[in-house]
């Protein structure tokens, strides 16, 4: 048989040959793919700083300190400023200011004098335990005086000196009434227009008295400046003094 004749059946035979073989390779890899272990899942490993954190954030505390209770302030005195006007401002009682300040006249303040505001009231002492207990009570190391009196208010203005000349015009207003009167919006005034309006400034009684001058100065607990730079008051003149509601308290004529 010649060469060209036989060609046909080598074409064949390697054909069926290579499709022998890709079979055989097919087959072997799905076998191998059927046999293979699943691969085992990833392990995390807690480590130790975590372990630590969760510890110590279990041990942080869980109470919060109680804050401590109200302490005394201290109030520095302003001029004008009465023990009346700071009581009222803090909403202090005026017994209790004196009391712990050691004050026994409540008209007798100075500028820049230090005192101690009690607030919420003075403590009362609890005595140790005895076999006889006695009720506590609030000290009161210095007398204070009585505000209350009788709850009269007769305010008057009981003198007008130094008439016509600036520096020494004064107008004497005086309560002698047993009870302090707060003079705030209260109006002293002359006939020819002039007018005072008092602001917080607290009049005690029993005689207590304040004094306003015409002329320009510091206030102070006891003694109130106009600001005016002409005298304004004059013999014969009437001088009327109001309260905040436009009612006459006082009336007075200057010899």
């Amino acid at each position: 048989m010649s060469i060209r004749r036989m060609l046909p059946f080598i074409l064949i035979n390697i054909i069926v040959s290579a499709a022998v073989v890709l079979a055989v390779l097919f087959w072997w890899e799905r076998r191998q793919a059927e046999t293979a272990e699943p691969t085992p899942p990833a392990v995390i490993e807690v480590t130790a700083p975590l372990a630590t954190a969760v510890l110590d954030l279990a041990a942080l505390p869980t109470d919060t300190p109680e804050p401590e209770g109200n302490q005394p302030l201290i109030h520095i005195v302003k001029a004008g400023e009465t023990l009346g006007s700071i009581s009222q401002f803090y909403e202090v009682d005026l017994e209790d200011i004196m009391t712990v300040n050691g004050i026994g006249n409540p008209n007798l303040l100075s500028v820049g004098q230090e005192l101690e505001i009690p607030i919420g009231g003075i403590p009362t002492p609890t005595p140790p335990p005895t076999d006889t207990p006695a009720p506590a009570q609030i000290p009161s190391p210095i007398p204070t005086e009585d505000l209350s009196g009788n709850g009269e208010v007769i305010v008057e203005i009981t003198a007008v000196t130094g008439s016509g000349r600036l520096a020494e015009e004064i107008v004497q207003i005086t309560n002698r009434g047993g009870q302090q009167i707060a003079l705030l919006g209260w109006q002293l005034a002359d006939a020819d227009g002039f007018v005072y309006t008092f602001g917080p400034v607290t009049l005690f009684g029993d005689g207590a008295a304040i004094q306003l001058h015409t002329e320009t100065g510091i206030d102070t607990h006891a003694d109130l400046f106009w600001g005016l730079e002409t005298p304004i008051w004059a013999s014969g003149e009437l001088v009327t003094l109001s309260d905040a509601d436009g009612n006459t308290q006082a009336t007075y004529q200057i010899p």
